[in-house]
Parts: C-alpha cells; structure tokens; sequence
C-alpha cells in the first residue's frame, strides 16, 4: 500500500511538471473540482450550486446539494466556503444519513501572475475542514466525516496552451486528526489535473483526472476521470454538468452532477 502511495506521487510530479513545460487568465468553475489559480475580482462574488450523485461499490449510493461562494477581498486574495448537505444510501443497512456535510473554509493568495514572458500563474490555498455532522454516528461510520477538524494546504498552477485551451494543476496536503471514536486515519496526499477547450463562445468542453492517497491505510487510494460541458446561458450565469468514472477499487464507480454558477 505504501509503494501506491509513492508512485501516486510521483504521476503527480511529472503531471505537474508536463503542465509547466507545454501549457490569458483562465477561471476553472463547476463540473471541475479542480481550483483556478486566479482569486475573485475585488468585491465580485462566485456562486456555486450543484447536485451530485454518486455511485460506490457494493452498491452504496450518495447524493449531494453542493454550495460554494468565493468572495474577492483584495487584489489577488479571495475567501471561500463550500457546505454541502448528504444523503447516504447504504445497499446493506437501514442506516440512512441525511445531514450537512463538512463545512470547508479556504482562501486563495495568487503570488506569482502569468505574464508574456512566464506565462504561469502560482497561487496557495491553505483550508479547514470543519465537522457539522460530528456527533452522527451514521455518518462517521459511513466514512463521509473525521468528526474531526481537519485543515491542509493546495498548491495551484494554472496556464494557457492557447487562447482556446487552457489548464491546471492542483497539488494538496491535507493533515488529518485522529478520530475520538478510534479510526487509524492517515494524512493524505491530493493531485489535480484539469483543461478546458472553448468549443464555441458559449460552450466549453471540460476534463479532469483526480488522486488522493485513501485516509484508510487498509484502503485503495482514489482516482477517477471526469468529463463535461459548461454552457454560458447569459453574462455571468453557467449551466454545467459532468460526469465521471473511478479507476480504482476505492473510488466511486461512478459520479454525475448537474449545476449552475452565478457571477455578482
């Protein structure tokens, strides 16, 4: 298991160093899970809504309405929110959850602008996870929860192939806390890669490839492969929707989501 973990590490480096070498702003939105390494404009507000619903093996079925809001503070540094509100369908016991989901704080801080000459944009996003459903047994026995406040950072690149296709990077560390109800958690290791390809003006074809190491060491880490559209219906207002497949035992075998994304 450890030796997975080494070489999911090392895909991800050499992905990352692919996306420097042969990659205008570019802002990534839904169906992505991939962040954009441009914060919010200054006082502008992005407004994220979706369901989700997802498909694991042996048959357990979740589904989720996905909230997300960025709100630009300064130049260059945005604050963000992500809650989510689960439903979990266990195939093989009557224990059903319906609850909100962990409550995600973060904040982008772009340190280095793409320019002509270097034309990457470098950001850093340190986030907490904070526990809303921590004393539901259901959900912490599900895996959906730590019950724990847990808090990590991203590391985001984003640049420009052309003026039609653009991509980026997300690399993550998230420290996880020992859950008090005696789970052996352990800290895990992210890594995103997305592009998107404007086919006309109003729509985008978008694609992503996702892996962490698994917080359960007695568990295959997780990828998956996604594929969607984002169709701009008016100025400041997105329709998306996306689907995507797991590649490895862990993952959910399949994830469909549909949503919308809002400009103020």
């Amino acid at each position: 298991m450890q030796s997975r973990r080494y070489i999911l590490i090392i895909i991800s480096f050499c992905v990352f160093i692919c996306t420097i070498l042969f990659t205008l702003p570019a802002y990534a939105h839904r169906p992505l899970t991939t962040q954009s390494a441009y914060p919010e404009k200054v006082h502008k507000i992005k407004l994220e809504t979706g369901l989700r619903f997802l498909n694991y093996p042996e048959g357990n079925d979740a589904y989720s309405i996905d909230i997300e809001a960025n709100y630009g503070v300064i130049n260059n540094l945005d604050i963000g929110v992500e809650i989510p509100y689960v439903f979990w369908r266990p195939s093989q016991s009557d224990k059903k959850a319906d609850t909100v989901g962990d409550m995600i704080l973060k904040s982008r801080l772009l340190f280095l602008k793409g320019r002509e000459g270097n034309p990457i944009s470098l950001t850093i996003q340190p986030f907490f996870k904070l526990p809303t459903p921590e004393n539901n047994e259901d959900v912490l026995m599900s895996g959906l929860s730590t019950g724990e406040t847990d808090f990590g950072f991203l590391f985001i690149a984003t640049r420009e192939m052309s003026q039609l296709l653009s991509a980026h990077m997300n690399m993550g560390y998230t420290f996880i806390n020992k859950p008090s109800w005696g789970k052996e958690y352990e800290n895990v290791f992210s890594f995103k890669v997305a592009v998107e390809y404007s086919a006309d003006k109003e729509i985008k074809i978008v694609g992503e490839v996702s892996g962490e190491t698994n917080k359960d060491p007695k568990e295959d880490d997780l990828f998956s492969i996604l594929l969607g559209a984002r169709y701009r219906m008016m100025e400041g207002v997105l329709l998306d929707a996306g689907f995507s497949a797991g590649i490895s035992d862990a993952s959910p075998d399949s994830t469909a989501t549909v949503g919308l994304t809002m400009d103020f």
